[in-house]
């Protein structure tokens, strides 16, 4: 929703003739693409950066840096359907989370599949122009309506070596003004979970960073994620993998089918997933202010009853597992929490007092978990809510 604080936007553009060594014949790129081997997010980020050529731009006109101001950013066709631009992270804290960012309003213009505005501490999203600024078509700038895009279409996100999903979820300014230091030619503003995803500082007022946030849309119906503001991101980094697959596969990439020439190693014992890549009840937020931690930050849920973390994990079979917490509790008095897997209880875990806030230990509890991914809930019982909670080990 447009503010008066600088936003990050993408603004819209004329299609170019597609000039690209891929292998997609229709609009949508998931439905004529099925990926028939994996690519890592690297293999994909260097070929999504090989066809932002010149004969591929879609804007005629530069869009502006949300965060430096310069008119220096441009969108590619990368691929049949799919679009990708670089520039900052400003951050949005707008929708149904409260935050004490000034500018943060309570709604966002899309919504999720129950009707609500998206919440920016919960659910990972992107923030594109909402209209044509120059009031032309088609548009000298990139507008996501000429390029079959709507709410909640996914995108890939890649920032200093990580990759992520998010969802298209808030606009920029309309057209309502002639000059402006924040209008629909932005480029450059996503939410405050998708920048603790990549590790970018997630404040509404001082966070963000400056360039080199690439972001690459999926067009079609087929790459809009449903689902609500508890399961959103799950439901969205659960298509990273697809997204990559399709996209190598579409630009023309082979990974390799020779054997290795190593012997395979033997598989993980155990898997560790960071909590901040779950997701908090109402007041919960993902902190940093402790030392020790692992990842980029811990879980902090309210101090209330009912309070709680959900941390999406992953195992390759199904089974009763060790589910071990990194916690930390500095307070006088241990905080119990019910543990749920998929909305099911499965017991109740103690998370006894540790010597303060920056000293991590670890609560262990066995449960059945199925292949795939699965939700692991820590839900507090007292009124202090649940222990900080780092991470979580699944023994494999």
């Amino acid at each position: 929703m447009p503010s008066p604080r600088t936003r990050y936007v993408v603004a819209a553009a004329a299609a170019l003739a597609l000039a690209l060594p891929i292998g997609l014949k229709g609009a949508d790129a998931a439905t004529t693409a099925p990926a028939a081997a994996s690519y890592t997010p690297a293999e994909v980020l260097a070929g999504v950066q090989a066809n932002m050529t010149t004969a591929n731009k879609v804007n005629s006109k530069p869009h502006i840096n949300t965060m430096t101001r310069a008119q220096n950013v441009n969108v590619y066709q990368v691929a049949t359907g799919v679009y990708a631009y670089t520039s900052s992270m400003a951050i949005d804290t707008d929708g149904s989370d409260p935050d004490p960012d000034p500018d943060h309003q309570g709604e966002t213009t899309w919504q999720d599949s129950n009707g609500k505005s998206l919440g920016a501490h919960h659910v990972p999203f992107y923030v594109l122009g909402d209209d044509c600024w120059d009031r032309k078509s088609p548009c000298p700038h990139f507008f996501y309506k000429e390029h079959g895009m709507t709410g909640r279409q996914f995108a890939l996100m890649f920032y200093n070596g990580k990759c992520i999903g998010s969802i298209f979820g808030d606009t920029q300014t309309a057209n309502n003004q002639t000059t402006s230091d924040n209008d629909s030619r932005e480029l450059g503003e996503a939410s405050v979970k998708a920048a603790q995803l990549l590790g970018i500082p997630s404040s509404g007022t001082t966070g963000g960073v400056d360039n080199g946030v690439t972001v690459v849309m999926f067009s079609g119906s087929s790459w809009v994620v449903n689902g609500t503001n508890a399961n959103l991101n799950t439901n969205t980094q659960a298509l990273v993998q697809k997204a990559l697959d399709t996209l190598g596969a579409s630009m023309g990439g082979t990974p390799p089918t020779t054997p290795p020439t190593t012997p395979p190693t033997t598989p993980p014992s155990s898997s560790t997933f960071e909590a901040e890549t779950g997701t908090l009840s109402a007041g919960g937020t993902f902190d940093s202010n402790h030392s020790g931690f692992t990842g980029t930050g811990f879980a902090n849920t309210a101090n209330q009853v009912g309070s709680y973390v959900d941390i999406p994990v992953t195992v390759a079979a199904a089974g009763t597992r060790t589910v071990s917490f990194r916690y930390s509790d500095g307070t006088s008095a241990a905080r119990p929490a019910t543990i749920s897997v998929n909305g099911t209880s499965r017991g109740t875990l103690n998370f006894p007092v540790t010597a303060n806030w920056d000293t991590w230990s670890t609560a262990s509890i066995s449960v059945p978990l199925t292949a795939g991914t699965d939700t692991i809930r820590v839900t507090g019982t007292t009124a202090g809510g649940t222990a900080n909670i780092d991470s979580v080990t699944i023994s494999q």
